[in-house]
């Protein structure tokens, strides 16, 4: 009889926090997420680019929604915007060049098609006598080499990408844009070497012939890298460019071979034919500009209810930047990356607003800027908190909750396998620290009728900005829905947007978080083993 009465108690007890929970999701809604989305991921909003005028507006129209949700801003001031000092370095096309002299010093080509991986910190020229490399690549277990036979050490080396296995299958497709496991591999056993420069140039097999056709250039940002200001920004130990396929055949010409011609020989003879290009003398020169400006995440939030637990903090965050316009003036929308965890945290925030009864921690809504160029917003927000990173005892991260899968969505992409879910599933990063914390996810999946693929910490693929709190020991929840065909794409559109499950996704979240600013304990950590 005492149990009985003592469940009796605890489910009376409960109520009102059931209740709480049910009226918030009445504010999340599908119109709501779709008005959202169309505003964001509009042509007009031009990517939303960090550093660009369109990302300003984002940031603008995310303060002006909290605003009219009653949502408090960051503490001590009348602002939701938290300003953050970056820099840009861009490189100017028109006063950077590769030039190829011959051993008199007269000029026998030159071109300004050339797109640096990654823009270097200041004006950069390097000279050096150029070596073909055939595929950069070595294999210990046939003793296939193309980099045994020739001295790179201070020369500039050109490569091609891929090697003779991928080339030479027939299961591998001919629109290969860039293979991180593969390439990065090739440019280690290169280092070892010591040359100069690495200069990279699509293998003739492949459809693309230039990193402008393939997308890559407007993918890896090798134009216009941004960094937080007073940091030294992303650098490479040594200088990496890419080339076109034309400005190799010129810079092979002395070989009496093309490209292709050279291709076919290794791999029809299965033999490398590196050799080293004589009498010619390769300079690039590459020209940045620098600036700096002022970008912004936009910071929210709900007060606790409770006296003593309101000083600890549950925080959401999602970034709303994207890549922008390419090369051609097409628009990066970012339909699902990121305007749909952007569009889905303005409706928890919405949720949490509504409430009557506060959960008794305080809940935070953070959208960041400058993901796409190296989670620098989420790594500015955990150095410069609102709230002590040790108040902080829960981030739940949005990135990319809006697809399902598609026909087109088979394969890998960039290297890394297509794993978009289908509908009603969604893909859960965590530490895996708390049980309680996972059954709770779980529970409040299944009543949604949401499938959650819980896969650990480990993102394959780049990175997202649970990974900022993570470094600061924070526990994480980050959703994502998977990488498709059109990541990083023009053909990333509202159109393509399953928004039944961004909705349920989005119900999700705003309980789980609702759960934990409300628990006694918070985040249940499991004891130490």
């Amino acid at each position: 009889m005492k149990r009985a009465i003592i469940t009796l108690l605890a489910a009376v007890l409960a109520f009102p926090l059931l209740n709480a929970q049910k009226e918030g999701l009445k504010y999340i809604n599908r119109n709501d997420l779709v008005s959202y989305m169309k505003f964001l991921a509009s042509d007009e909003m031009k990517g939303r680019e960090t550093g660009k005028e369109e990302n300003n507006i984002a940031a603008a129209y995310l303060a002006t929604n909290l605003l009219r949700l009653g949502i408090k801003p960051i503490p001590g001031s009348d602002t939701y915007l938290q300003d953050i000092p970056f820099i840009s370095r861009s490189i100017e096309r028109n006063a950077s060049k590769l030039t190829a002299t011959d051993g008199s010093g007269k000029t026998i080509f030159s071109t300004d098609s050339v797109v640096a991986l990654i823009p270097p910190t200041a004006n950069l020229t390097v000279t050096g006598d150029l070596v073909f490399a055939g595929y950069g690549y070595e294999d210990k277990a046939s003793g296939y080499s193309d980099l045994k036979d020739v001295d790179l050490a201070d020369k500039i080396v050109m490569i091609m990408t891929r090697n003779p296995v991928l080339t030479g299958d027939p299961k591998t497709k001919n629109e290969y844009r860039f293979d991180e496991s593969v390439e990065i591999k090739k440019i280690m056993m290169l280092m070892g070497k010591k040359p100069k420069a690495i200069l990279f140039v699509y293998d003739a097999k492949n459809h693309f012939h230039d990193p402008y056709t393939s997308g890559l250039s407007d993918m890896l940002g090798g134009e216009n890298s941004v960094s937080l200001a007073n940091s030294q920004g992303m650098t490479l130990p040594i200088k990496i460019l890419f080339i076109t396929d034309y400005t190799a055949d010129m810079l092979l010409a002395g070989t009496g071979k093309t490209l292709a011609q050279l291709q076919s020989g290794i791999d029809t003879g299965n033999k490398p034919l590196s050799q080293p290009m004589k009498n010619e003398t390769v300079t690039f020169s590459i020209r940045v500009v620098t600036r700096n400006f002022t970008g912004h995440n936009v910071v929210g939030l709900v007060e606790g209810s409770d006296p003593v637990l309101k000083d600890e903090c549950v925080i959401y965050s999602a970034h709303y930047d994207h890549l922008g316009v390419n090369n051609k003036g097409e628009v990066y929308n970012g339909a699902d990356d990121n305007a749909s965890g952007t569009t889905g945290l303005l409706e928890v925030a919405d949720a949490f607003a509504h409430l009557k009864k506060k959960p008794s921690r305080t809940v935070i809504f953070l959208w960041v800027t400058g993901e796409e160029k190296g989670l620098l917003g989420s790594q500015y927000y955990v150095n410069h908190p609102v709230m002590p990173m040790n108040k902080t005892i829960l981030n739940i991260n949005l990135d990319m909750i809006g697809r399902s899968i598609s026909p087109a969505d088979t394969g890998t992409l960039m290297g890394f396998k297509m794993d978009i879910t289908k509908k009603n599933e969604v893909l859960l990063y965590s530490d895996r620290k708390s049980s309680w914390l996972m059954k709770t996810v779980m529970d409040e999946a299944a009543k949604l009728g949401l499938k959650v693929d819980d896969v650990g910490p480990k993102l394959e693929s780049g990175g997202s900005d649970h990974m900022s709190f993570a470094s600061k020991k924070v526990p994480f929840l980050f959703f994502n829905s998977g990488i498709h065909a059109d990541l990083h794409s023009v053909r990333d559109d509202v159109e393509k947007i399953d928004f039944e499950k961004m909705e349920k996704v989005t119900d999700l979240v705003y309980l789980i978080g609702f759960s934990v600013a409300s628990s006694k304990e918070g985040v249940k950590a499991d004891s130490a083993k």
